[in-house]
């Protein structure tokens, strides 16, 4: 690898999956580590989708019950909304959430996600940070089976205590994100594009003519999807930058050595960012890739509905495409490992010129006077 050239994500890939098929024992243990979170990556599934699928049915039937309400004033009803006063406040939503049983499902999924997969994906992470940073830093003959065990469980015990302060850090951090964003998520797609399209009636708008007063809903709703747009937007490139962070903030607290309890917490964040300090938009394209790549494999079953199907077709789909995102996650994390060795690398390395250079500009200084 040449040190002097910054590697573009295509690169970065190319390294991980040849640091993958390096060592024959590294799928080995990936796969083994990785079996339990499989499984239960299959029922959380299942009940993420039956949960998005409620709340889909959910904010559907508020948004034809707007529809259904009659205004005779479209300004009257952009005022409304703009100020968030829903149109539907004389409906008795709840009695729509308990037919629906939507209350149990978010609180059971959310419950899933913050005990149990968190312990495993955690566990199945350091492991696999571990055993890949194990086969990459080898200078030996491709290490045997037992022997490369037992080099990760040694690196795992010392960091694990390390390693959960610091995805407590990014779990707070991730779940406050994703709590501001979503409001903005729900309004753009279920807000304006479901309401607003059929009430304003653009077609008519364009071919019949129109005073400048009855534009002015029009443009209302023009202007507030273009900045809903846009924050929509920026809110997506700001959360992946900050995903890249945190990734190499939990590599960081597996590999990097200050003593026996490691970098962690806070320390592990600042010392992520540095690292990163001119790889950011190489780590957001590799980021977005990889959320693309989360959510395309989901949408064939989140659109047939595959856990509400009484078949066994749903499990198997499910199964299949939470393998396809197991894979990518393995991909993932050793990308990280091959950024955080190729980052460090070129931080050592310009230290020491530094140090190299220093004698000798103060002999050029002795020498001149």
């Amino acid at each position: 690898m040449k040190m002097d050239k910054k590697l573009s994500v295509i690169e970065l890939l190319k390294q991980a999956v040849k640091l993958l098929l390096s060592n024959i024992n590294l799928p080995l243990i990936i796969f083994l580590c990785s079996l339990p979170l499989f499984c239960f990556l299959i029922f959380f599934e299942l009940s993420l989708q039956t949960t998005l699928s409620f709340t889909y049915q959910f904010l559907s039937k508020q948004v034809n019950v707007e529809k259904d309400l009659s205004q005779n004033d479209l300004f009257v009803q952009a005022t409304n909304y703009l100020t968030y006063q829903p149109l539907y406040q004389q409906r008795n939503i709840w009695e729509d959430l308990s037919e629906n049983d939507l209350i149990p499902c978010l609180i059971k999924t959310s419950l899933l996600y913050f005990f149990p997969y968190t312990i495993l994906d955690l566990i199945t992470t350091t492991t696999i940070v571990a055993a890949s940073s194990t086969v990459y830093t080898s200078k030996e003959e491709p290490l045997g089976l037992l022997d490369l065990v037992r080099r990760s469980i040694k690196i795992c015990q010392k960091r694990l205590g390390g390693c959960l302060i610091t995805s407590l850090y990014v779990l707070l951090l991730s779940t406050s994100v994703f709590l501001f964003f979503l409001p903005f998520f729900l309004l753009f797609f279920f807000g304006f594009f479901s309401h607003w399209a059929d009430s304003l009636n653009i077609v008519s708008l364009v071919h019949q003519r129109q005073t400048l007063l009855d534009l002015v809903p029009f443009l209302i709703y023009a202007m507030v999807v273009l900045v809903q747009a846009t924050l929509f937007m920026y809110l997506t490139a700001k959360f992946i930058k900050w995903s890249a962070g945190w990734n190499m903030s939990l590599v960081v607290s597996v590999l990097e050595e200050d003593g026996d309890e490691g970098v962690y917490g806070s320390d592990a964040l600042s010392l992520s960012a540095w690292y990163r300090k001119g790889h950011e938009k190489c780590d957001v394209w590799m980021m977005l890739m990889f959320l693309v790549f989360a959510v395309v494999t989901r949408m064939p079953c989140l659109y047939s509905k595959c856990s509400l199907s009484s078949s066994g077709k749903g499990v198997l789909y499910t199964g299949f495409y939470v393998g396809l995102i197991c894979v990518g996650n393995v991909v993932k994390w050793l990308a990280c490992v091959v950024r955080y060795h190729d980052c460090k690398t070129r931080i050592l390395r310009n230290k020491a010129d530094v140090e190299q250079a220093k004698p000798l500009m103060s002999g050029k200084e002795t020498g001149g006077k």
